[in-house]
């Protein structure tokens, strides 16, 4: 499961990244040539964010996210994975009253009243959907993560 979730996380943001890049070259030439191309700057503001909650996600899965492990370092290694354990019940919490749930009502609220992004004209729900998406791959890994903590015992 995790490496087939990497594995669309991995094609999911290159994809994101070669558009920012993309659409960012062809304003930068479409200025040099003193054209106008609009929707550029929209769509790499959107690509933007989808590359932070998805890439974050990955990282997260990854175990390659921000962490202060002083706490880690100083504790007694019976009490290493429980403490591992509550971390990953934190941030399941958080990512599913913050990311999923909170995410989700923005989402929908934005679908549900028809606001449409200024340039491309697309539903802004289509956007903010990033924010509960990139949440429930956030819980997966964490189910995933805590699975593995319980079963071997060990920090990794």
């Amino acid at each position: 499961m995790r490496s087939k979730l990497d594995g669309f996380l991995t094609t999911l943001l290159i994809v994101l990244m070669s558009i920012m890049v993309l659409s960012t070259l062809l304003q930068v030439f479409a200025r040099f040539i003193d054209a106008n191309v609009p929707f550029t700057e929209e769509l790499t503001i959107y690509a933007m964010m989808w590359v932070t909650l998805f890439g974050s996600a990955y990282a997260f899965g990854l175990k390659k996210h921000i962490a202060i492990d002083a706490l880690v370092s100083i504790i007694d290694e019976d009490l290493k994975w429980k403490l591992e354990i509550l971390i990953e019940v934190i941030v399941a919490l958080f990512a599913i009253l913050i990311l999923i749930v909170g995410g989700g009502w923005f989402a929908f609220i934005t679908f549900k009243l028809g606001q449409l992004s200024p340039v491309i004209q697309i539903p802004k729900g289509w956007i903010y959907l990033a924010l509960p998406l990139s949440g429930l791959i956030i819980l997966i890994y964490n189910v995933l993560n805590a699975r593995a903590i319980i079963l071997t015992k060990e920090v990794k």
